[in-house]
């Protein structure tokens, strides 16, 4: 099993991460992850991953994480509080050699892999899902979803369709080929 450094996002089996290759290939424009976005995606995501574990001191989470929060809890609480099976698991592709870090995972038919985002729709994102799914076993069972959390306490979710994961991951694995070609 894996393990990823929040502080480094190194993963312990030294391979790049989905972010990285993608960033390296042109496919994400990096000058939106400004420090102060990085940090509050950062700030969001650990409180969505506390509030899942019945871990969150409420008490403790800011002003300008709050509606993000708050976002995702009714997010929760629209699909019924499913359980999920996993929680920020990193993942690996032993054959592609790459790794990365899905958000949630529900691992159960119907299967999903959700992507939890402060920010608007990219284009990319139905890639780097792609990538993340393609890490787990049987992919083609698996649904794929964008949770956009706005800062207003609303949340708006867009799903990627299975019939456009192999194009989504061709995508991605020419993006891989060229990581590896650069970094050789």
């Amino acid at each position: 099993m894996i393990t990823l450094d929040r502080d480094t996002h190194k993963y312990s089996n030294g391979l790049p991460a989905v972010s990285t290759i993608m960033v390296e290939a042109g496919l994400v424009d990096a000058s939106f992850f400004t420090p102060e976005a990085c940090l509050r995606g950062s700030a969001v995501h650990l409180a969505c991953e506390y509030f899942d574990q019945g871990d969150l001191d409420e008490e403790s989470v800011g002003d300008g994480i709050r509606g993000y929060l708050n976002a995702y809890k009714r997010w929760r609480k629209a699909t019924g509080n499913e359980p999920l099976d996993w929680i920020e698991m990193p993942v690996e592709d032993k054959t592609h050699l790459y790794a990365g870090t899905p958000d949630r995972v529900i691992a159960r038919r119907p299967r999903s892999v959700i992507d939890i985002k402060t920010g608007d729709y990219q284009r990319y994102h139905r890639i780097q899902l792609a990538a993340y799914v393609n890490c787990l076993d049987d992919p083609f069972s698996y649904s794929r979803y964008g949770l956009y959390l706005l800062k207003t306490g609303k949340f708006k979710v867009e799903e990627f369709p299975k019939a456009e994961f192999m194009a989504d991951l061709a995508i991605f694995q020419s993006a891989l080929n060229l990581y590896y070609w650069r970094n050789q």
